[in-house]
């Protein structure tokens, strides 16, 4: 549902957004059930969203997958089917709303099904981090340049996280790191440390505030080891010349990583190395990138993330002066050439 919020603010700004949720005698957070709905109504004033229920979702879709660099974002048709037949409930909620004039005068009260929709997006730990990664930079995607959510809206969202997003732990929570977050009852705890980095951790054991215990702890100890608490004097620059020097003795063993998970096919690793920062572009001795490798073996699937998510330049040569689509055709690898060929 924060998805849905960061939608409308950006596209109906934080003013009118307030008028119906987050001030006195209305619903005080769109993290809570009759803030959500109420949010979701908003949605519907929203000029670029379309009329029809579906296309209305797909809108907030979009920038979900947009935010996280087309990572794993989709409908869990089960979840969504489940929370609809026990949403009695929030039935009665809305009508409550509606009686107490909580809903804007053009908007359908209606908007549980988008609502639903919303809270049941699926989405895995690489596309969360990608996503907290877009938060931490102003809600410009740091894997693609896209501005996906305005400063501002983004600037409004990271408030409300750091003050109701990890329920009754939240004032703790923001006492102990100073950072924006928000849980789920699933497990999940996204994080940002705003111009630094944003993480995604999944633990699904909760604990007695409906926040995974696990995953709450790891945020407060990395804040603490790191020095990334707002009020900590930052990190001694011996350290930082350190890191630096361990970076740059890092980067051979990179490639090499790259490389090797592009000969096995392994997407996953693939995915960590790019969303840690590696660049997928980086060459061997050969001239050869992770890129040419894939051609080589026909892993379509790495080939595939490579061009669509991690901005693979097809067009680069080895020092034999040979491209990666040149590379399938000499292995005989149909499926790669086509993939390529399709590129080009």
């Amino acid at each position: 549902m924060a998805a849905g919020v960061r939608v409308a603010v950006d596209l109906l700004g934080s003013d009118l957004v307030h008028r119906y949720v987050g001030m006195e005698g209305i619903p005080h957070s769109p993290l809570t059930e009759t803030g959500a709905i109420v949010t979701t109504s908003l949605l519907q004033l929203a000029g670029r969203l379309s009329a029809e229920e579906e296309d209305k979702y797909d809108s907030v879709l979009n920038v979900i997958r947009r935010l996280s660099n087309k990572e794993h974002a989709n409908l869990n048709c089960s979840s969504y089917q489940s929370s609809r037949k026990a949403s009695v409930r929030l039935h009665a909620l809305s009508f409550y709303l509606q009686e107490t004039k909580c809903f804007p005068e053009k908007a359908d009260i209606n908007a549980l099904d988008l609502m639903l929709q919303c809270a049941s997006t699926e989405i895995t730990c690489e596309s969360g981090a990608a996503m907290a990664a877009s938060l931490a930079n102003g809600g410009l995607c740091p894997l693609s340049g896209d501005q996906v959510l305005s400063p501002a809206a983004t600037r409004s969202m990271l408030s409300m996280m750091q003050v109701a997003g990890m329920k009754d732990y939240s004032t703790t929570f923001h006492y102990k790191t100073s950072t924006p977050a928000v849980s789920s009852s699933h497990g999940s705890l996204l994080a940002v440390v705003p111009g630094v980095l944003g993480l995604m951790a999944f633990s699904p054991e909760l604990d007695a505030c409906g926040n995974p215990w696990r995953a709450v702890h790891f945020c407060q100890e990395l804040i603490s080891t790191f020095q990334l608490h707002s009020f900590d004097i930052r990190t001694p620059f011996r350290q930082i010349l350190a890191y630096r020097q361990w970076k740059a003795e890092s980067e051979g063993y990179q490639i090499m990583n790259v490389l090797l998970a592009a000969f096995k096919g392994d997407v996953q690793a693939l995915r960590r190395y790019f969303l840690s920062g590696v660049d997928v572009n980086a060459i061997d001795y050969d001239g050869r990138s992770a890129l040419h490798v894939a051609a080589a073996e026909g892993h379509t699937e790495v080939i595939r993330f490579l061009l669509e998510n991690a901005g693979a330049n097809s067009a680069l040569k080895d020092r034999w002066g040979s491209s990666p689509l040149q590379e399938a055709r000499r292995h005989n690898k149909e499926a790669a050439v086509q993939l390529l060929q399709g590129v080009m």
